[in-house]
Formats: structure tokens, sequence, C-alpha cells
């Protein structure tokens, strides 16, 4: 009579890794893609733009009793990857009037997470305001962002080298929201940029268009009402309360 096979430990081994793999996706109620332009997104800095992010959704999580698996991605494939199902909310992206969502995704108009004031930078030698910045022949913008203004614009991975570009001259401005920037703003390098309010715009979570996203938009409603009535959103987010005008 033949053997019956018996598993190997190697195979054994894949089957416990699997196990683990799906105990693991159980223990998270939803998945949240952040959007990072930074020049190497998901790194583990304190300082960075996204980590206050990552923290507000922190905070629903403790407000709801709830978790969330929490990704950091590059921004343009962050919203590739909300798009495709493959996380249930991007965070943040700003709504600018009438103008759609990205592709394969819909704002949570229900919620909003105070709002992004968008500013122009240019340099001190020839600035830009609201105005003006339409007729530049060059303007960066984070991606995504691109539908939103009626003028050209291209989009840009990497802010800090998009403020450097901007400094040499190669382009005319960067228009994005006032926290992805500000922060650079100490370093020696960038006291040569100009400041200008371009527009105040809610803060929105984006869902894919092709999912049942209840859950989601239900936990995005109880989560932000409850850090907005405590303050912790303020205190995470404080430049999403008011526009500080400054120059450095």
């Amino acid at each position: 009579m033949p053997h019956r096979f018996r598993p190997t430990a190697l195979r054994l081994a894949a089957l416990l890794l699997a196990a683990l793999a799906c105990a693991g996706a159980a223990a998270w109620d939803r998945t949240a893609s952040v959007g990072d332009s930074s020049p190497a997104p998901g790194r583990d800095d304190p300082d960075a733009a996204y980590q206050r992010l990552v923290r507000v959704i922190e905070a629903m999580d403790r407000a709801t009793r709830s978790s969330t698996n929490i990704a950091v991605r590059p921004f343009a494939r962050s919203l590739q990857e909300t798009a495709a199902g493959r996380a249930d909310f991007h965070f943040p992206f700003a709504q600018v009037g009438d103008a759609p969502a990205p592709p394969g995704l819909a704002y949570v108009t229900t919620v909003d997470f105070g709002h992004a004031y968008f500013v122009v930078y240019s340099r001190k030698r020839a600035p830009l305001d609201a105005r003006s910045v339409a007729r530049a022949a060059q303007v960066e913008v984070e991606p995504g962002h691109e539908q939103l203004f009626a003028f050209p614009t291209r989009a840009t991975a990497c802010i800090p080298c998009s403020l450097d570009k901007l400094l040499l001259g190669r382009i005319d401005a960067l228009v994005v929201a006032a926290p992805t920037v500000d922060g650079l703003l100490a370093d020696a390098r960038y006291h040569e940029v100009h400041r200008a309010l371009y527009g105040a715009y809610p803060m929105r979570a984006l869902v894919p268009s092709s999912a049942d996203s209840t859950a989601t938009r239900r936990y995005l409603a109880e989560g932000v009402a409850r850090i907005k009535a405590n303050g912790e959103l303020w205190r995470l987010l404080p430049g999403n309360r008011r526009y500080d005008d400054w120059q450095p």
C-alpha cells in the first residue's frame, strides 16, 4: 500500500504563518491609508507632517474604542490603493468647491477635520498670490490635487524637492496645505520663500466609491465628533482651525 503523505515541517510552518496573518488581520476593525509627500514616505520621523495625521486616527480609535491599521504611503499611491479597495479610507484630502474626488473615490462630505489652508509658496524676490499664481508658468501641487485648480499644475512627490526647485527658479510656485510645508521653513535654506493664502477648504476623508462604506462613515462621523468635542482634534491639528499669516 502506498504511504499516506505526511505534511512537512515547512508546510506546517506555512500554515501557522497563514493562521497568524489571518488572526492579525481580524484584530483590526479597518485600514486607513495616510498620504505623505515627504522624500521617504513612511519613515519613522516624529516631526514629519504625516505623524499628526496618524495621531488623529489614533485619537479617533480611542474615542470609539476601536482599532485601525494605519498605513503611510506616498500620496499618489495612497489614493490608488484606497480606490482599489486595499484601504477603507484615505486621509487627508481637501474638497475644493464642486471639484470631483479622484477617480474611484468619494468624499465623506458629512465629516470634516477643520479646514485645509492652501498657501502659495513662491520666492520673496518674485512673490505670487492667489490671483497672480494662475498666470505662473510652472506650479506644482500634491498628487491628486491637479484637478482642483483652474490653471495648469503638475504633481510633486517630494515637497522639499519642490522647495529647492522653487528657490533655484525651476518652478514659480508650490500650492499645498500649509502644514505640509510650514514646518520645513524653519530651515535657513528656505528663508527666501514667500507665503500667501490661496484658499480654505474642508479637510475630508475619501472612501472607495465602489464599496459599501457605511461602517467606515459611521466610524469617521463618531470619531471626529468626539475629538472635536474634547478639543483633541485642534490640539493635534491647530493649523486646521484658523490661518496663521506669517513669513519665514
